[in-house]
């Protein structure tokens, strides 16, 4: 049964880090940050692996795509709402970051409905690798604050990168060009998309539309 399929399944198991991931975060263990890390890193892994699985069987399919796409969404949505709770990142960044989400998602299931798919692009799959990137090193820089394991038996990380040369503020930065990104990425989408999507149905292709993530 194509539901069951291995691609599916990867997306599901994002689905289901989500929590994990918040728990995690949210629980005040000295190594809570460095299994969140562990547990995002495989997540992230995965994201890569379920396309390219998915195309070596023959397994794309539009709830592969909606799987997809909608997996890595709460997983980014669930982790950055959990960071805030703790206060690793701004409240604002991830306001925008996660608003954005829900606008191009609402307008792809608008789409969706009549009759167009939009594929990810360039530009929505820039801003996933780049926030990726940037929760990777707000983890990581998480675990060394508060004494995780990283920290603990990699003192390198802590005491030379972080303390020494003060590089704490890396993630946040990296972070605010990923919010940067995510609104110039879903503005050039709405700018495009809008114009064809209000138009009446008339049997276009979906190529017609500019591809978002």
């Amino acid at each position: 049964m194509l539901l069951w399929s291995v691609p599916n399944l990867l997306s599901f198991s994002r689905i289901v880090a989500a929590p994990i991931l918040y728990v995690l975060i949210a629980w005040p263990d000295r190594y809570g940050f460095t299994v969140a890390l562990v547990v995002f890193v495989l997540a992230s892994l995965s994201d890569t692996a379920d396309g390219e699985v998915a195309r070596r069987r023959g397994q794309v399919s539009p709830l592969g795509v909606y799987l997809d796409t909608t997996a890595d969404k709460i997983m980014v949505a669930v982790l950055l709402i959990a960071l805030v709770s703790v206060h690793a990142v701004p409240a604002w960044m991830a306001a925008v970051i996660i608003a954005r989400e829900f606008l191009v998602t609402g307008l792809r299931s608008y789409a969706a409905a009549l009759g167009i798919v939009i594929p990810a692009g360039g530009w929505g799959k820039a801003k996933a690798a780049i926030t990726i990137g940037a929760l990777l090193l707000v983890l990581l820089a998480g675990d060394a604050m508060r004494g995780g394991f990283l920290s603990s038996r990699w003192g390198l990380v802590d005491t030379l990168l972080l303390h020494h040369y003060g590089l704490y503020s890396i993630p946040i930065w990296s972070l605010l060009i990923a919010t940067i990104w995510t609104v110039g990425s879903g503005a050039e989408y709405i700018r495009e998309a809008f114009p064809i999507l209000t138009r009446r149905p008339s049997g276009r292709s979906a190529s017609a539309i500019p591809p978002a993530d």
